[in-house]
């Protein structure tokens, strides 16, 4: 083999760009993906020529380095390990070739003697490189994290901000529109991996809005992530359609979406947005949507900071209504629908996927018990709804008071 081995390199390099796609690099990094399978290469036949024990082989420092690279360019180890199959398999075709062709007496005893010391060779190297990999990839993520949060936060505190040292930091082009977006695990459901999670909804996320560009990920902490997204100027922000994928995708999350907004301050401002309708979301509690979409929430996510105003908003205009009990969650419920559906009794039986006369009692119940005028005060009974909606408990009167 030793005559072949610089013509076999080669063409184990071409074969592993050909066969990875993960693998195909800049020219310095397949500077690295040559030197780590040249090493490798001839640390194995060192190894089976002079019939050395491949437990007492480490790892070719160029492998090592080369691993620890594809750690911080976030190529998956098993794009890695592949390659190490690959090449154990091309050069056990070569080598079990080159042994037939030879007619040794023993022929059988040798084969079985290259396959052992390969293979030993390759689980021993393998096993280390994964180790390297793995420790890599942990400090360079949570390093790249610490790196992110900094110039993140220098983004939206800091008005001399240098954007250009920020974009080249992050990865993320501050030119065009933004979409910011918070998300949190669902109360209800326990998760393993919340960073597995994560990248699934960012990657949902950048598909279902048509974002372009690698989303913009950090971690605020355990249980919750901010991500920004470059989107079209007139991406439509659908809420339903985003609980909808979620729902498809059994991803155990809740997610605030804010407004699309141009440049820097676009980016502030959605982030903004996000926030204020995660807030209200969480005022809500396990009954609020999965999604929910600033725009939608505006005028009472704006007011999320102002509970004792609101419920003394909500107890002028509701009366009694706003006392807080089932019945009159029912009647509440089925009164905000109405006045959103313009006073539709069947679109808001098909929204609340009840009978039309049990709206039509509700609504006369709620009308004439608590001696509403749907005609005088629309605007403020439908905006105390959507307060009672959103706030619950911290704008309702407790009952028998």
């Amino acid at each position: 083999m030793q005559a072949h081995r610089d013509e076999f390199i080669a063409k184990l390099v071409a074969t592993t760009e050909a066969e990875i796609s993960q693998l195909e690099h800049d020219e310095p990094l397949r500077g690295l993906l040559e030197a780590s399978i040249t090493e490798n290469i001839v640390t194995s036949l060192h190894v089976v020529i002079n019939r050395i024990d491949p437990g007492t082989v480490d790892a070719p420092a160029s492998a090592v380095s080369y691993a620890r690279r594809l750690a911080q360019r976030d190529v998956p180890l098993s794009a890695l390990l592949r390659a190490y199959r690959l090449g154990h398999a091309q050069s056990l075709d070569l080598v079990l070739g080159e042994a037939v062709r030879l007619n040794l007496p023993d022929i059988a005893g040798t084969l079985i003697t290259l396959v052992s010391l390969s293979s030993a060779y390759v689980d021993r190297v393998c096993d280390q490189i994964a180790r390297v990999y793995e420790e890599e990839r942990e400090r360079w993520v949570g390093t790249r994290g610490v790196l992110r949060r900094h110039w993140v936060t220098q983004l939206l505190d800091n008005p001399r901000v240098d954007q250009r040292q920020a974009e080249a930091a992050l990865g993320y082009r501050l030119s065009g529109s933004h979409l910011g977006v918070e998300g949190w695990l669902d109360g209800t459901a326990a998760t393993t991996d919340p960073t597995a999670v994560f990248d699934r909804l960012a990657s949902l996320l950048h598909t279902v809005l048509r974002a372009h560009g690698r989303p913009l990920l950090i971690h605020t902490d355990e249980a919750g992530v901010r991500i920004w997204l470059a989107v079209r100027p007139d991406c439509p922000v659908d809420a339903d359609t985003v609980a909808a994928e979620l729902a498809d995708a059994a991803l155990p999350v809740r997610v605030a979406l804010g407004s699309v907004r141009p440049g820097l301050d676009g980016f502030r401002r959605s982030t903004r947005a996000a926030a204020r309708a995660k807030a209200l979301a969480l005022s809500a509690g396990p009954t609020a949507p999965r999604a929910v979409a600033f725009a939608r929430v505006a005028p009472v996510a704006l007011l999320v900071d102002e509970p004792r105003e609101l419920a003394d908003f909500v107890s002028d205009t509701l009366g009694d209504l706003a006392v807080d009990d089932p019945r009159n969650e029912v009647l509440r419920e089925t009164l905000r629908v109405f006045l959103a559906t313009n006073r539709s009794y069947a679109a808001t039986a098909d929204h609340l996927t009840v009978h039309r006369n049990t709206v039509h009692y509700r609504v006369q119940r709620a009308v004439d018990h608590y001696r509403l005028d749907l005609d005088a005060n629309a605007f403020d009974l439908h905006f105390a709804l959507n307060v009672c909606r959103w706030h619950g408990g911290k704008v309702l009167r407790p009952k028998g008071k």
